[in-house]
């Protein structure tokens, strides 16, 4: 009789162990996905939003505070007033099953009167250089240096511009450009011939067509780190056509250049309302040159070129820019 007992015991235990060891886990909830697009809507219409999700939950919708838009609780948008604003799509989690999730659109509101808003920058100033890739062929001008040029620091720039800003991106040899804890910042100059007329401006010691209205004098460097571009305006003050250094305070005292980079590439803004109002509005062709310095000696020029028989010096142009519209 205990062997009975004793066989069950065991046969009980194997069961209890078996069944264990077969208990199914808990599965993993499923990533939540929404998929919607940004939406158009006059003042006084409507649109549906079009959202999807892989989710049995609800979907919801949280307006921002913009006022341009009211959105219920269907999806359906009504313009208010001309202008952008943006809409948060929601869903939550579904226990076991499935996460939250959230995605973000764009509302833009226009008005019968065919007011549109402005369109997004192309480039944006935060140190990610992708959108410059991203530009159409022949929507920029660019240049490379000469690794021969007398000063061959700065190897590449592109320059893109449109109605409010002028870009410009930049690059340089980083074995020749060094923070200096003596001088404490590395001085970067943009020239520009803002009316692209042979006959206003000068400075033609780096350049050969000694045309520039403007210097923008500012560092990419501020205490050894890459800071903001914050440079100050000056107006050519020499006779016309000359070369000296000679150069008046433009007196531009809100910021009107922006920004970013990393040790050898940067790229910055410069705004074109703001030369305007100080009396140099930029046209349509203009060119721009630049240079890059070490304890304040110059060691890179853009555009630039090796030095030869027919030009010495290896002074070129400046580099011609069309403004996109």
């Amino acid at each position: 009789m205990k062997k009975v007992f004793a066989f069950v015991a065991v046969i009980a235990a194997v069961c209890a162990v078996s069944c264990k060891k077969g208990d199914t886990p808990a599965s993993k909830p499923v990533d939540a996905t929404i998929t919607a697009a940004d939406v158009t809507v006059e003042v006084g219409s409507t649109v549906r939003v079009n959202a999807t999700t892989n989710s049995t939950a609800t979907i919801s919708y949280v307006q921002d505070n913009s006022g341009v838009y009211s959105v219920d609780a269907a999806g359906v948008v009504t313009g208010v007033k001309a202008g952008e604003g943006q809409l948060v799509i929601k869903v939550p989690a579904v226990e076991g099953k499935f996460t939250a999730a959230e995605k973000t659109i764009k509302v833009s509101v226009t008005d019968a009167g065919g007011f549109n808003p402005p369109a997004e920058a192309a480039i944006k100033i935060d140190g990610d250089f992708s959108d410059w890739a991203a530009l159409k062929q022949g929507s920029f001008s660019q240049t490379y240096g000469d690794e021969d040029a007398t000063h061959p620091a700065l190897t590449h720039c592109k320059v893109y511009a449109d109605a409010e800003n002028i870009y410009v991106y930049v690059e340089w040899d980083t074995d020749m450009i060094v923070y200096e804890k003596d001088v404490e910042h590395v001085p970067f100059h943009c020239y520009i011939n803002t009316d692209n007329n042979e006959n206003t401006g000068g400075y033609g010691t780096e350049f050969a067509d000694a045309d520039i209205d403007v210097l923008l004098e500012g560092a990419l460097y501020d205490g050894g780190v890459m800071g903001s571009y914050d440079p100050s305006a000056f107006s050519y003050a020499g006779e016309p056509g000359t070369t000296e250094w000679a150069w008046d305070d433009l007196g531009i005292e809100e910021t009107f250049c922006a920004g970013a980079g990393i040790d050898g590439k940067y790229e910055l803004s410069i705004s074109r309302a703001a030369l305007s109002a100080a009396g140099f509005t930029v046209a349509d062709i203009f060119t721009i040159g630049f240079d890059i310095q070490q304890n304040w000696d110059s060691v890179g020029i853009l555009p630039n070129a090796a030095p030869s028989e027919e030009n010495p010096s290896g002074v070129v142009n400046t580099l011609q820019v069309t403004t996109q519209k």
